[in-house]
């Protein structure tokens, strides 16, 4: 046997005793198992109240309602839906997945996938239609692609209220802050809603009364307005109305204005 042949001869057995070692090393030794097991359903917040009602009780705790825990709502920012959901209780997750359906569409569509991240999402794909339930619901996806689905939450949004005066940055006089604004044809009430600079709650004040007058106004407490003389303030109008069907006020969110008290 020659040279050559010999050389080739001892590199084919070197390789053929590592390969054998590979293969015992890993005899005994489980693959790493696959995830087959599905996130947590999530829970969506259904529309608990609005800023400024009474605080509610929803899942075993008391909730003083504001802007950022009160469930599926509108926005002032458009014509559009938020939801909410739950804190996840899962932490190896991926993507949310968001569905939506309505009274003249039954068929959930898809309308975004977002990160797993977000504890909430605003429904601005497109201008959303007057009093039509919107209804939606969301899957849940893990880093190993499982999912599970939410329940369904529904609501319904109002046209938004015009503000007529104070202007936008407007300085007002602690003694003369007059919310006006155009009627939208809500058959339920008018809130005028006042936030601090943190957007807390100040105070609102509910129009009742059937008029035919435009513009409407409701005027701003002056022992209050005096406390936040030198202060900015955000306002707003809501409007809402009862919805029969889902038991519950649905509402429009007018745009928001700041006024200075001086």
């Amino acid at each position: 046997m020659g040279y050559k042949e010999i050389m080739m001869k001892t590199i084919l057995t070197i390789t053929l005793i590592i390969a054998a070692l590979i293969t015992m090393g890993c005899a005994g030794k489980d693959k790493n198992p696959v995830d087959k097991t599905p996130p947590i359903p999530p829970v969506l917040i259904p529309h608990l109240k609005d800023t400024g009602d009474p605080p509610v009780i929803y899942n075993g705790q008391l909730i003083i309602i504001n802007d950022e825990n009160n469930g599926i709502d509108t926005v002032p920012d458009g014509d559009w839906i938020r939801i909410m959901w739950q804190a996840f209780v899962d932490t190896d997750l991926s993507i949310i997945r968001v569905y939506r359906f309505d009274e003249m569409n039954a068929d959930p569509v898809l309308i975004d996938s977002i990160p797993a991240s977000r504890i909430s999402y605003v429904d601005n794909r497109a201008a959303l239609r007057y009093r039509v339930k919107y209804s939606y619901f969301i899957d849940l996806v893990d880093l190993a692609g499982n999912s599970s689905r939410s329940d369904t939450v529904s609501y319904a949004i109002l046209p938004k209220p015009i503000l007529v005066s104070p202007d936008n940055f407007a300085q007002v006089s602690p003694t003369n802050v007059v919310f006006q604004w155009n009627q939208t044809g809500a058959t339920g009430f008018y809130r005028a809603l006042v936030l601090d600079n943190n957007r807390e709650y100040v105070w609102h004040g509910d129009f009742y009364q059937s008029t035919e007058q435009d513009p409407l106004e409701i005027r701003f407490p002056v022992n209050l307005a005096t406390e936040y003389s030198g202060q900015s303030l955000y306002w707003r109008i809501d409007s809402f109305e009862y919805d029969f069907e889902t038991d519950m006020f649905i509402g429009g969110e007018s745009i928001e204005r700041v006024l200075f008290i001086q």
